[in-house]
């Protein structure tokens, strides 16, 4: 698949071209920074091979080949990275390497990378992820939770205390909800203390500091130091470990609310996690108030939406299934509160008809939206799990991840699949971008 950028970024592009031909690392590094920046990628993929090197980008989830450059430039460009990061070693070529840069790019935008080395049998590998300060905190009604997953997260962030947990893998929107969170509860009257990896988004109103592993200040040590910082509401960035663990839930248990991230696979898999983590099932649910699975998908461009009739697939057959398990009236609710209409219900359910992008206008000649990426933007699929006293119980009774979260989906929680495919209906995105990123499970 081909990126086709739009005039303002293509030029940028034909500059990152011939400062390659001129064989000049400061223009290409300038070039390409400023290029993913604008065309939205959140990494650079700079990789080499046996006879050439080539840069990708990720925009949307998806990698996109920028140019391809002689393999004898590769490790000048490699080298003047390690130099301007001033944090890795230019001669050490045998080992990974990691570095944390701020820099601005050509068109003013104050970004951090988190770049990372690799030794391959070519060369080494550098992979760089972009972290855009210029972005604005989204609201927390802007990233497409909807209905039930809405209710219970406006009444999970309000209460006093308990842990609430983001997960998923990098990449899936875990920090824009949880600072679209804590945005939603920031108030004069409450102290909120946040402890980062880096410090992504500057808030007014919160207290955020910067963790330095290297000297001993982590996310457990933080978490200690927060509690003799009079806090209301924690933010830990991640909970890597035991002693962080620990700390989060001894914060939970103490009257304050935390919020942190954790990486699984899903919102159920979370109690396996933290159980091999060493926490005790009467302790989980005495601490968890919600954890949040979610992910980023491609949107369809409205300018160029298509119709395609899917009934014969099988992942419209699975999507019939879910649909069928969920309770009539409950069902019906949902529908209504996520404004899908009975034409798009009945387009759906018995046409089987389902919408993909064309890239082409009403001429047949490239969509001026989105430049026949075919996509335009990201929505975000949740699947919020509440630990309600039902929950709790089957925990304190030995029950598994597994049977947690069958009951779960029986009472009728909006998991992942099922967030999307309300999405797929509403023409947000394509059916086969739903199996792409989650799987189908039976009820």
């Amino acid at each position: 698949m081909t990126v086709t950028m739009s005039f303002a970024q293509s030029e940028y592009k034909k500059w990152l071209e011939n400062s390659i031909v001129q064989a000049n690392v400061i223009d290409i590094f300038d070039n390409l920074l400023t290029l993913s920046v604008e065309e939205g990628a959140s990494d650079i993929h700079i990789e080499p091979f046996e006879n050439f090197s080539r840069i990708r980008i990720r925009i949307d989830g998806v990698l996109y080949e920028i140019v391809q450059y002689p393999r004898n430039l590769h490790e000048s460009v490699i080298s003047k990275f390690k130099i301007e990061s001033g944090q890795m070693r230019p001669d050490e070529k045998r080992l990974p390497q990691d570095a944390r840069v701020s820099t601005i790019t050509l068109t003013n935008k104050e970004i951090d990378l988190r770049a990372s080395t690799l030794p391959t049998i070519w060369w080494e590998k550098l992979v760089m992820r972009i972290v855009d300060k210029s972005k604005e905190t989204p609201k927390l009604t802007d990233l497409g939770i909807e209905w039930s997953n809405k209710d219970i997260i406006f009444r999970q962030i309000k209460r006093p205390n308990g842990i609430i947990l983001t997960t998923w893998p990098t990449g899936s929107g875990k920090t824009s909800t949880l600072y679209a969170a804590l945005d939603v509860i920031n108030e004069p009257e409450v102290n909120i203390v946040t402890y980062e990896d880096p410090v992504e988004n500057k808030m007014i109103g919160l207290s955020q500091s910067q963790v330095r592993s290297d000297i001993g200040f982590t996310f457990a040590s933080g978490l200690r130091a927060a509690l003799r910082q009079d806090p209301d509401i924690i933010m830990v960035w991640e909970i890597r470990d035991k002693e962080t663990l620990d700390m989060a839930m001894e914060a939970a248990m103490t009257g304050h609310l935390v919020f942190s991230t954790i990486h699984t696979n899903s919102s159920s898999e979370t109690i396996t996690r933290v159980v091999n983590l060493g926490a005790k099932p009467y302790m989980i649910s005495g601490t968890f108030n919600l954890v949040m699975a979610q992910r980023l998908t491609r949107r369809i461009c409205d300018a160029c939406v298509e119709v395609i009739n899917s009934h014969e697939t099988e992942a419209y057959h699975n999507a019939r299934e879910v649909f069928v398990h969920l309770e009539k009236e409950f069902l019906k609710k949902e529908l209504l509160a996520r404004n899908i209409t009975q034409v798009q219900w009945d387009d759906f359910m018995n046409k089987g008809n389902t919408y993909i992008w064309s890239g082409k206008d009403a001429q047949g000649g490239v969509c001026q939206k989105c430049g026949w990426s075919w996509y335009k933007w990201r929505v975000g699929i949740f699947e919020f799990m509440e630990y309600a006293d039902d929950v709790k119980q089957m925990l304190i009774d030995g029950k598994t991840a597994f049977e947690v979260e069958k009951y779960a989906l029986r009472k009728g929680m909006i998991d992942l699949e099922r967030d999307a495919l309300f999405k797929v209906i509403k023409w947000l995105m394509p059916l086969e971008e739903v199996y792409r990123l989650v799987t189908h499970k039976e009820i």
